[in-house]
């Protein structure tokens, strides 16, 4: 489509379009013209700005845009052949016809890429919040036992600790398995990653056989985009009953997810393949207690269904984080990791980045910096700030524009419950105004201890300024991002950086 989808690229060899087409099976509606078997293909896109000469050219239907209407600018940029749902077929031109594109586009990708996903072991975590901690835990562990795995998730794409940064939570299905290519050839043995409800439903992640999913917790979110909370549910669900679907090439997978939710609980009891609760009450399999949050650490132990019980003792802050390394554990030891590497890696990652940060203390107030943008989030986050009895809370957030503003009054609401005071700033508004956001997060709050600043820097600068030592300052929503879109432009942006001058101005007054 000519949209910002990212795909792409090229492996520097070629593959036949009768061999590309063979990867799609039971797709195809009107098959390729046998002359055309032959025709060696140099890529695949979905993109037609991007095509170069000799490229495959999938008309993918998007849920803003669909590719069909560009079918005839790939072709004059040089795509060699096309594959199509419907319309009129490409004057001049190899194509192929199918049922659905968007999951043509995945077998094809794969296909194309040399069928790398076959040999990796995939663990997917999916979920409302938590599925970039959870996954970043997961690596530690398999790491410590040895286990080579590549990354992919909303803080970028990659190998080692340089994550390469992408749109996508869940990247599209050609750079999916260009990076699978990639991390197999330089030695992984398996890949954990997130796993978007937008990528169940675009089938970004059609036809994989992960070895272990989890399921964090199914909260509001993403109402812009599925049609209820249902539907967002059953996207949810769809992935982790693929798990030990009908069709698989690799055995039957493993679901481990978190039961003190009660969607996830719903989804996890009617899974009939192998799974795992996890959550703190008796009925858990994988079962926490005895939880301890400070500025220090989270300390909690972590009873395993044999009886035997570990302390772990981790540098992560905040109520929320033994329920992402409870399931880490579990998904982890799922693939094969014993408990020594379990605790070991829980207790060997000391930042994610965005995910409840803190700077200051001491002397000096609390910064907390968080990626919190759902009404959960917000709970979790600033129940967490909440437990540190801070002398007072100070909240500074907004909500993005051109999505789900279903939850924005929620939020506030939230925010002004758990708050002293709550200032209302720009987070990625995009093509909506500033202030109409702003009156919907007012309309689920009453009118005291609300201040107005549309600029996120004074927000956060008068937000720290206020505070004596003892306070807290939450700054919620934008955690890891280094932007901030406004209209049309992406403009560079940092909470932390704001932070860290907003503390820096507190001790030189």
């Amino acid at each position: 489509m000519n949209g910002t989808m990212t795909t792409k690229r090229n492996t520097g060899t070629t593959i036949t379009l009768g061999r590309l087409v063979d990867a799609v099976g039971p797709l195809v509606v009107t098959p390729l013209e046998e002359p055309a078997r032959t025709l060696e293909i140099t890529g695949v896109t979905v993109d037609s700005r991007a095509v170069r000469g000799g490229e495959l050219f999938i008309a993918v239907r998007g849920s803003a845009v669909d590719g069909h209407r560009f079918v005839r600018d790939a072709l004059e940029r040089g795509a060699a052949a096309v594959i199509i749902e419907s319309g009129a077929p490409p004057v001049g031109a190899p194509f192929v016809v199918v049922e659905d594109s968007s999951k043509a586009l995945a077998l094809v990708a794969a296909r194309y890429y040399g069928n790398p996903a076959d040999a990796l072991r995939l663990c997917g975590v999916t979920g409302t919040n938590g599925k970039t901690s959870t996954t970043h835990l997961v690596r530690a562990i398999l790491a410590r036992e040895g286990m080579k795995t590549g990354l992919i998730g909303t803080l970028g794409h990659g190998i080692g600790d340089t994550l390469v940064k992408d749109p996508h939570t869940t990247p599209d299905a050609v750079t999916l398995h260009a990076w699978f290519r990639r991390m197999q050839d330089e030695g992984c043995v398996g890949v954990v990653m997130e796993v978007s409800s937008h990528a169940v439903r675009q089938h970004r992640v059609w036809a994989l056989d992960f070895e272990v999913g989890m399921l964090t917790n199914v909260t509001h979110d993403h109402l812009d985009y599925h049609s209820s909370m249902e539907d967002y549910k059953a996207a949810k669900a769809e992935f982790c009953y693929s798990l030990n679907a009908a069709g698989r090439k690799k055995p039957a997978g493993t679901l481990a997810y978190w039961c003190d939710d009660p969607n996830a609980r719903e989804i996890g009891s009617r899974f009939s393949g192998r799974r795992i609760a996890v959550g703190t009450s008796q009925v858990a399999d994988w079962r926490v207690s005895n939880v301890e949050v400070s500025l220090d650490g989270t300390r909690f132990t972590l009873e395993l269904p044999d009886g035997e019980r570990a302390a772990i003792a981790m540098k992560l802050r905040g109520a929320f984080v033994p329920a992402n390394a409870a399931l880490a554990a579990a998904g982890a030891s799922a693939m094969g990791a014993s408990l020594a590497s379990v605790r070991a890696g829980l207790e060997s990652v000391d930042r994610i980045p965005g995910r409840f940060e803190a700077l200051g203390g001491g002397d000096r107030p609390v910064v907390v910096i968080d990626y919190a943008h759902t009404p959960d989030g917000f709970e979790r986050v600033l129940g967490t700030c909440q437990s540190l009895k801070p002398k007072r809370i100070i909240t500074v957030f907004g909500c993005g524009g051109d999505r789900d503003k279903t939850k924005r009054p929620i939020m506030g609401g939230i925010a002004q419950r758990v708050s002293d005071r709550v200032y209302l700033t720009t987070d990625n508004p995009r093509s909506e105004r500033v202030e109409d956001i702003i009156a919907d997060i007012r309309g689920g709050m009453k009118n005291e201890n609300v201040v107005v600043e549309l600029d996120r820097t004074r927000a956060i600068h008068a937000a720290i300024n206020e505070c004596r030592p003892g306070e807290l300052v939450a700054l919620l929503g934008k955690g890891h991002e280094d932007y901030q879109i406004i209209g049309a432009e992406k403009l560079p942006w940092s909470d932390r950086r704001a932070a860290e001058e907003g503390l820096a101005q507190w001790s030189a007054r």
